[in-house]
């Protein structure tokens, strides 16, 4: 009986840790909404919205699928916030490896369903383009959100968006090469500048407090 107490006692140690993790992040809200970008994407996604665009002729348009292929890719990133936030700045190893979990798992989770949802409406080409363009937002995300704080994780992916959909549109249906969002599937400058983010995005979330302390001491 005693060893039975004991394993149930080391059980619950072990999944109360996890538990709470979870039950401050929106883990759930943030798979439903997805579900209804996605849902949105397939039914309106290709509707033409105008939009404000430095050129000299004619008037810009933007399908909404580009927004909200935006929107679900800063969402995993917004759930890393929490309301004790505060008191996980000072972070554990055991935090950080359930942080990294989480964040992997959300971000993996709801790019599969968006993706899936678009697959059933969309052309693969235009499917393509939100994949690829879904890792540079998800990358300029986690830069912010590891630099202002992950509430603010919307902040420079929004400011990179009014850069794009204002300058990169050049007329005729033509995109500059670092329109990552609007550029062919198949267009390697944007998909190499889009892996470029997601780098500099997955090592800002890296460079911890601590580890930055660490690689200034290791430089010579």
């Amino acid at each position: 009986m005693a060893v039975t107490v004991s394993r149930d006692a080391e059980v619950s140690a072990e999944t109360t840790p996890v538990r709470l993790f979870l039950a401050v992040r929106p883990a759930r809200t943030v798979l439903a909404v997805t579900v209804l970008l996605g849902a949105l994407t397939a039914w309106f996604g290709l509707v033409e919205t105008p939009i404000p665009a430095a050129v000299e002729q004619g008037k810009a348009t933007i399908p909404l699928w580009r927004m909200l292929t935006m929107g679900v890719a800063i969402m995993p990133v917004l759930a890393l916030h929490s309301p004790l936030a505060s008191l996980e700045l000072v972070a554990t190893r055991r935090l950080r490896s359930m942080q990294r979990l989480y964040l992997a798992g959300l971000g993996i989770g709801s790019v599969v369903i968006f993706l899936g949802i678009c697959t059933f409406a969309m052309q693969p080409a235009i499917v393509g383009i939100i994949a690829r363009s879904w890792i540079a937002w998800f990358g300029l995300a986690l830069v912010a959100g590891a630099t202002l704080g992950w509430r603010l994780a919307w902040a420079l992916p929004s400011i990179v968006a009014i850069v794009l959909f204002y300058w990169g549109y050049t007329g005729s249906q033509q995109y500059r090469w670092w329109e990552f969002s609007a550029r062919p599937y198949d267009d390697l400058p944007s998909l190499i500048l889009s892996t470029t983010l997601l780098a500099a995005g997955l090592i800002a979330y890296a460079a911890t407090p601590w580890r930055r302390r660490r690689w200034t001491r290791w430089r010579p």
